[in-house]
């Protein structure tokens, strides 16, 4: 019986060491994955969906921007084009100086 016991033993130990290599081999690349890979694969998409959002907004923001150019022209200066040109040229200067005045404040303060 003892040696019944002791070549089921031996028997089960040999079944069970490729489960526990495979298991340790998952749990490896598991680790590995959720260390490395991951955060990798998570930066990566936030900087693709950023890409993605700063292109997109270029493009609208120049969509728009033709569309009050050609709104102004026709509905409000009856066609004068320089017109237009020069008062969303004061309205982006005003706002340009108004930016450079706040950046000109942080600098001092620091």
């Amino acid at each position: 019986m003892a040696d019944q016991s002791k070549s089921q033993e031996s028997g089960s130990l040999k079944v069970q060491w490729p489960e526990r290599a495979a298991q340790l081999v998952v749990e490896t690349t598991d680790a590995v994955r959720e260390k490395g890979i991951s955060p990798i694969y998570r930066l990566t998409r936030w900087i693709i969906y950023g890409l993605l959002g700063i292109g997109l907004a270029m493009v609208v923001g120049t969509l728009m921007l033709v569309g009050l150019v050609r709104l102004l022209t026709v509905y409000a200066f009856a066609s004068h084009v320089w017109i237009t040109y020069l008062v969303l040229g004061l309205i982006f200067t005003v706002l340009g100086f108004l930016l450079w005045s706040k950046r000109l404040n942080k600098a001092k303060e620091q």
